[in-house]
């Protein structure tokens, strides 16, 4: 009894959530769903020794599916128009377009492209991508760490709104070594006394993956954080089942740092709903099917020997290849009364049929057909052409990509709410510099401090830029054309082209930058060489002055005479 008033209110909350979730069989389904797109769809089946046959139609929707969405590459821009006069947008401008590049460097550092694609996947397969978000411990970084979630992992205050800023509280499990969260709960100044209640625990039935955590390496214990918003503000704490591991802690930002993409809305659920759960019982069907043709074509396809073997001495020989069949003395007239073959039977069409069909009618009604995976040969078609083709066949799944340009806006918010809560020291920024001069761009570092980051409130949109390789193509046509037509320089053609273009646009910037740096050499040789010819002019022009002032004679005048000489000179000779 005294355990059990131990046991901390958010355990509580969390309870109810997983009860909650037992009762929408979520964990059961969730299960399901990646067993079904992975290949394992025969599990608990009573076979009898039957072996199976699996045509995984799931996960070839679900691929063509995700590659749609996937495609299109995003670019995160923040927008300087919230100013009205001109002088304050052009510096809000130039803070927008440093914090552009501060946001695309953070996006690669912390790999985020591949979390954010791992997202989309389970949003396909298990009807929601997790994202969670949480400042560097370290108060002079200011970087942003992320982690996926899984949706068996997250529990919301209400599970009726999938708007995840409107939530009352969410609460995320994570399964962590114990060890590790003492330590945590030591820098986070909690007493030993209650440190000492975070032991080992074998709470994974509700954990994802829980089949491969039966015997963990380590002694693991599960860690609930809770998040909740107060007076506008959200606030953070963090418990094991007995013991506290953080305090209750405000995070001074005003979005929950959790971002999430559903494939598909269903009204009144949280949760969405994905493209494998209605999958599957067409693919136990289709499975099914093709493994009664199997077990039929093996039991009357094929002829079978029939054998007297009373009459027969070496009976081995019966399933041996090239050896005689020695037979006794019988009264019969014809030896195929001792040895024949079961003629086979004729298999009906309506199995093949029915498979086909179900398989066929399945890929039409997900928008997953041969025809709209466009199978149109590049080669003999416009990259614009097949782009139509592809474009008006996917056209299905524009719900989704939609979906992922707020999943990644949604991220992008959260970011900017973390680094203007979490630049207590300023920002540092770099900014570009254009030197004239020496024809080069520099990177100078701009500090933006707290208190002036605190009075933006940019504009996020989010730039779809297309990235299939029919996109490209046309790309890189249509740049062509121009270049061509003369529309543009072949600097302006290269500082256009995408950076994964077929055409090797590394290359052509060394080409370009081996021309710059041999035009600057050109340059400042013919630099130096005005400078000589001038210095010479000027020498031999302070020369004659100095010949005047001796002799009192022009320059000019004595050149003269000298001319009118050398002729009369020639005819004495």
């Amino acid at each position: 009894m005294k355990k059990e008033q131990n046991i901390t209110t958010v355990w509580e909350e969390y309870q109810k959530g997983v009860d909650y979730n037992y009762q929408q069989q979520l964990y059961e389904k969730s299960k399901r769903n990646y067993n079904f797109y992975l290949g394992n769809q025969w599990e608990g089946a009573k076979l009898s020794g039957i072996q199976p046959i699996t045509l995984n139609i799931i996960k070839s929707i679900v691929k063509y599916k995700v590659g749609v969405v996937k495609t299109n590459t995003y670019q995160i821009y923040f927008n300087s128009e919230i100013c009205e006069s001109q002088e304050d947008r052009q510096k809000v401008e130039d803070i927008c377009n440093m914090l552009n590049r501060y946001a695309n460097r953070l996006w690669e550092k912390n790999s985020l492209n591949k979390t954010v694609r791992n997202c989309i996947n389970d949003a396909c397969i298990d009807n929601e991508g997790i994202v969670y978000f949480y400042a560097d411990p370290n108060p002079n970084s200011n970087n942003i760490f992320c982690e996926q979630v899984n949706r068996t992992n997250i529990y919301y205050g209400n599970e009726n709104d999938d708007d995840i800023q409107s939530q009352p509280y969410i609460i995320i499990s994570f399964r962590r070594t114990v060890e590790e969260v003492k330590q945590e709960a030591r820098e986070n100044g909690i007493s030993e006394k209650e440190i000492d209640l975070i032991v080992e625990d074998q709470d994974i039935e509700e954990q994802a993956g829980r089949d491969k955590r039966i015997n963990e390496l380590s002694s693991m214990c599960l860690v609930l954080l809770k998040l909740y918003k107060k007076d506008g503000k959200v606030w953070a704490k963090k418990c094991t089942k007995l013991a506290t591991v953080m305090r209750d802690s405000c995070l001074d930002i005003d979005l929950y740092p959790v971002a999430h993409v559903l494939w598909e809305r269903v009204k009144g659920s949280s949760r969405g709903q994905g493209e494998v759960e209605w999958l599957i019982p067409n693919q136990i069907e289709i499975n099914k099917t093709a493994t009664r043709r199997a077990l039929a074509v093996k039991m009357v396809a094929f002829p079978k020997l029939v054998a007297n073997t009373k009459y027969i001495s070496n009976t081995k020989a019966l399933s041996k290849v090239g050896t005689t069949i020695e037979v006794n003395e019988f009264n019969a007239d014809d030896v195929n009364k001792v040895v024949n073959y079961l003629k086979p039977t004729a298999i009906s069409a309506d199995a093949y049929n029915l498979q086909r069909e179900l398989q066929e009618e399945t890929q039409n009604l997900a928008g997953a057909s041969d025809t709209a995976t466009g199978n149109v040969d590049p080669t003999k078609a416009a990259g614009k052409a097949i782009l139509a083709v592809q474009q008006a066949s996917q056209q299905p799944i524009n719900e989704q990509i939609e979906a992922y340009k707020d999943f990644i806006e949604d991220i992008a918010k959260i970011w900017f709410e973390m680094l203007k809560a979490n630049s207590v020291n300023g920002l540092v920024l770099t900014r570009e510099q254009k030197d004239y001069a020496n024809n080069t761009t520099l990177e100078e570092m701009y500090v933006i401090s707290y208190k002036e980051l605190q009075k933006y409130d940019f504009d996020i949109r989010i730039d779809i830029t297309p990235n299939s390789p029919f996109d490209k193509y046309a790309i890189e046509q249509s740049l062509g054309n121009l270049l061509t037509a003369g529309h543009i320089t072949f600097e302006e053609y290269v500082k256009a082209l995408p950076e994964d273009s077929a055409m090797p646009k590394s290359k052509l910037k060394d080409i370009l930058k081996d021309r710059e740096e041999k035009e600057n050499i050109f340059n400042q040789i013919e630099k130096t060489a005005n400078a000589l010819d001038s210095a010479m002019q000027q020498a031999m022009t302070e020369q004659e002055m100095n010949n005047v002032e001796q002799t009192g004679v022009n320059p000019k005048e004595l050149n003269m005479i000298n001319q009118e000489q050398v002729p009369v000179n020639q005819v004495q000779k």
